[in-house]
């Protein structure tokens, strides 16, 4: 004889227990509307063996990618089906099964991956009401932070990358991806809300800003707006909403970092490559303002942790091609090198250089800021500007002698920094080379280069040529030593003295002066 079984039951969802079922001795026309042996029909052509009893027994075990046995997914799902079909949307329904899948299993998440982000972000685009787009948000905070805690965070790399394609606006999708989901972050970090949920948004915000950037881009292909100008491509409420997440999340990475450093430090570090992506998208003056606005969150005497934020920041947002534009004037002429003073070339952080140069001369201000700070954020700040001048000068792009011209002269600031603060150069007795080399990390110019002073004096202008001279390569500290083993090699990062370690200095500046004078 034979049996049969309907899959699929209660609105699409698989059998999976255990089915007793009756076993027919023919199959005529028209037998699966009996439905199976169970529910048999009386007066049908079926003739069923020992009088319809249950006589054969069957198990099944699920494995399927697109059926899921976990009653709150299912729910979900099937009332995003019946939103398809019908046109009609319960919000009220939605919220209430989008909260059920906080509880979800960690497995049935990881199965469904990449079903269950693409059909919230589906939601997130199709929904009418802030309730909604908030509660998607907040699944997808619990979703990714999940994959997190199992280690699967390639996973969400992968999906970013090659699943998500943000759904072209159209009747159905009335709204942007990045547009919705800017709004949704930042209704989250509001003070009033769910506490945990907004650590977790910080902890893992990597994921969201990229889905942002990706959902923008596809935004400005799909709608060919990418031939436009930057200015012209994003609606204003878009704008706006950025603005907005952009202060929303800065209290968080400002205040938050004692009690949660992780969250904060992840946080800060994602804005950066949101913002340093959105040069490619937006007009450059609104990232500018933002990069501006991030700034004012900062004031001198920080302590160390946000002096790190801070800097990474820039680090990030600097690295930028933007930071070089490559249309300034030549430094050198035709054949031959220009004396500088022929040039009109900013030596110091005028009010123009930094408006003509807003990266670079933003990143300058900030080194002169924390040169006056304790020697830890000293070193930071001059490796952060010291990294960006190496990049530029082995960067494949700007290999053409015209180009590392022209970056030569964005850092002709640095002259100014350099006569400020030349009386905090740090002092240390200089030992000539022999079977080693002893170099530092945290200095800017050579060794024993500067004479100690007392407080408040002003260094000889002659020696501020000497400093030049020995920075430029066109003098040597040593010329009066020709014998080559006495030459001192350069340390490699900036290390500048204190102004509370001046005390000290003076100290031992008497015991120092007959070697210093010696190696002079």
């Amino acid at each position: 004889g034979s049996a049969w079984l309907p899959l699929l039951r209660d609105g699409g969802r698989v059998i999976m227990n255990e089915q007793q079922l009756s076993v027919a001795a023919n199959l005529p026309s028209g037998y699966l509307s009996s439905q199976d042996g169970v529910n048999k029909q009386s007066g049908s052509e079926i003739k069923w063996v020992d009088g319809g009893k249950p006589l054969f027994t069957v198990s099944t075990h699920l494995v399927s990618t697109v059926y899921t046995q976990d009653q709150h997914l299912h729910n979900f799902f099937q009332h995003c089906q019946s939103m398809d079909m019908s046109g009609q949307a319960s919000e009220g329904e939605l919220i209430k099964y989008l909260k059920s899948l906080h509880a979800m299993e960690g497995h049935v998440m990881v199965n469904f991956l990449p079903t269950i982000l693409n059909q919230l972000f589906c939601v997130l685009t199709t929904a009418t009401h802030e309730d909604v787009a908030v509660n998607v948000t907040r699944v997808m905070v619990h979703v990714v932070a999940q994959c997190h805690e199992e280690g699967l965070e390639h996973y969400l790399r992968s999906f970013v990358k090659f699943v998500f394609k943000p759904e072209p606006y159209s009747s159905i999708c009335l709204r942007m991806v990045h547009e919705e989901l800017a709004k949704a972050m930042t209704a989250i970090l509001k003070p009033s809300t769910d506490f945990l949920t907004s650590n977790k948004l910080l902890k893992h915000s990597w994921f969201f800003f990229e889905a942002l950037v990706k959902s923008m881009a596809y935004y400005l292909i799909e709608s060919g707006k990418v031939k436009l100008s930057r200015n012209q491509r994003f609606s204003t409420s878009f704008y706006h909403a950025v603005e907005t997440l952009v202060n929303m999340l800065m209290p968080h990475i400002t205040q938050k970092y004692k009690d949660n450093l992780d969250a904060s430090r992840n946080a800060n570090h994602s804005l950066a490559v949101f913002i340093k992506r959105c040069f490619t998208f937006m007009d450059r003056g609104f990232i500018f303002k933002q990069i501006n606005s991030y700034m004012n969150y900062f004031v001198p005497g920080d302590p160390k942790t946000l002096f790190e934020f801070k800097f990474e920041f820039l680090r990030v947002v600097c690295n930028h091609e933007h930071y070089v534009p490559l249309n300034l004037p030549m430094p050198f002429g035709k054949g031959r090198i220009q004396r500088f003073q022929d040039l009109q070339l900013d030596y110091s952080l005028t009010d123009d250089f930094c408006r003509n140069h807003f990266l670079v001369g933003l990143l300058l201000q900030e080194v002169g800021g924390a040169l006056q700070e304790h020697r830890d954020i000293r070193q930071m700040a001059i490796q952060v500007l010291k990294g960006l001048m190496i990049k530029h000068t082995f960067d494949d792009r700007y290999a053409a002698r015209s180009h590392q011209a022209r970056l030569a002269t964005l850092y002709l600031p640095m002259f100014g920094l350099l006569q400020e603060n030349v009386c905090r150069l740090d002092i240390k007795d200089s030992t000539p080379l022999s079977n080693h080399n002893t170099m530092r990390e945290d200095s800017l110019v050579p060794n024993s280069m500067v004479t100690p002073q007392k407080p408040g004096s002003c260094i000889e202008n002659a020696l501020h040529k000497d400093v030049f001279g020995v920075i430029s390569g066109t003098a040597s500290p040593h010329s009066s030593t020709p014998n080559v083993n006495s030459v001192h090699h350069a340390d490699s990062r900036g290390s500048l003295v204190s102004t509370d370690s001046a005390s000290s200095l003076l100290d031992k500046s008497s015991d120092k002066t007959n070697s210093l004078e010696k190696v002079r």
